[in-house]
C-alpha cells in the first residue's frame, strides 16, 4: 500500500538509470503501488546503497551493478553483502573498450601500439577505483602487455564527454549504454570482452581472447533489498520483476542493450549469484594486486 523507492546509485542517463526507469514503470502496474526512481550518485554506488539501507526494510530497493559489488572486496564500500538480498537480476551484458570514431586511433591495433610505446600514459575512462574496469585493464596489462591508466568518473555523462573531448583515449563501457554514440559514429568499439562476437554490434573490433585476454566478466544490473525485508515483501517484488520480463517495451530495451537471453534471475538465484560474483572478483583483485584496504 506504500510507494517503494527505486534508488539508482548513479546519475541520470546511464545504464543503471535507464533499466531502473523502465522496470519501475512496469513494476508499478504489477504492484499497484508507486515506484519512484531516485538518483543518489556517489562512491561508485555506495552512497545510494546506504540510502536504501537506512530506509524502512521493504519500502526501498536499489539497483546493484557489478561495479558497486566490486567495491565490497576492494574495501571502499559503505555496506556489506550480508546487509542486502537479491530481488531479481534484470540484465547481463558484455563490456567493451571504445574510442572516438574520428579520433587518432582507428582500431585496436593502433590503440595497442600507442599504449605499448607509452606504457601507462594512455587513459581509459572508468566507473571508479577498484572496480571490474580496473580488473579488466589489469588483465590487459598482464596477459596482452598493453598498459593503460584508469581515470574514474562517477557520472556516466562525464565519462562520455571525456572521450568525446579527448580528455581520455578510450572508454570502458557497455555497448547499450552508448548506443546513440555508436549510431552517430562518435564512438567505435575496438575490443569486446565476450566469448563470441555480439549479435547486432557493428564495428571492426576484436575479442579480448583474440589478444590473449582469457577473462570475461559480464556486467549485470539487478534489484536488491535490505536483508531485513520480510520474505513476503521480497517475493512480491520478485514477482513484479518477473512481470517486467514480459513487457514488450522492456524486451525491446533488452535487445537494444545487447543483454543476454539468460539475463533474468529471481530472488534466490540472484542472491546466490551476487555471492558467487563477489568471490570471483575477490580472487581477481587479489591476483592483480587491486585493493583499497
Amino acid at each position: 500500500n506504500r510507494p517503494v523507492d527505486m534508488v539508482v546509485p548513479f546519475g541520470a542517463g546511464g545504464g543503471a538509470d535507464q533499466v531502473a526507469r523502465i522496470a519501475a514503470a512496469s513494476m508499478e502496474e504489477e504492484l499497484g503501488s508507486q515506484v519512484p526512481v531516485i538518483n543518489t550518485p556517489g562512491a561508485t554506488g555506495s552512497t545510494g546503497m546506504t540510502s536504501m539501507l537506512t530506509s524502512p526494510p521493504g519500502e526501498s530497493v536499489a539497483i546493484l551493478i557489478q561495479d558497486t559489488l566490486a567495491t565490497v572486496p576492494y574495501g571502499s564500500a559503505s555496506f556489506e553483502l550480508d546487509q542486502i538480498q537479491g530481488v531479481c537480476r534484470l540484465q547481463e551484458m558484455p563490456s567493451a573498450l571504445f574510442i572516438q570514431g574520428d579520433g587518432p586511433y582507428g582500431d585496436w591495433e593502433a590503440l595497442a601500439a600507442a599504449a605499448r610505446e607509452r606504457p601507462g600514459e594512455l587513459r581509459v575512462a572508468t566507473v571508479g577505483q577498484g572496480g571490474v574496469d580496473d580488473v579488466m585493464l589489469a588483465a590487459l596489462a598482464e596477459q596482452a602487455g598493453v598498459v593503460f591508466r584508469a581515470v574514474p568518473f562517477s557520472d556516466p555523462s562525464e565519462r562520455y564527454a571525456a572521450l568525446l573531448g579527448g580528455a581520455v583515449d578510450a572508454l570502458y563501457e557497455q555497448p547499450g549504454d552508448v548506443l546513440s554514440n555508436l549510431e552517430s559514429g562518435e564512438f567505435e568499439p575496438v575490443m569486446v570482452f565476450a566469448d563470441e562476437r555480439v549479435e547486432g554490434l557493428e564495428g571492426d573490433y576484436v575479442l579480448g581472447r583474440d589478444v590473449g585476454v582469457d577473462l570475461v566478466l559480464n556486467q549485470f544490473r539487478g534489484i536488491v533489498a535490505n536483508a531485513e525485508a520480510d520474505s513476503e515483501t521480497v517475493d512480491r517484488l520478485s514477482d513484479a520483476c518477473a512481470a517486467v520480463q514480459e513487457d514488450s517495451d522492456f524486451t525491446e530495451f533488452q535487445e537494444q542493450n545487447f543483454s543476454t537471453p539468460e539475463s533474468y534471475q529471481d530472488a534466490d538465484e540472484f542472491t546466490g549469484y551476487i555471492q558467487a560474483q563477489a568471490d570471483t572478483i575477490t580472487e581477481l583483485q587479489s591476483e592483480f594486486g587491486i585493493t583499497g584496504r
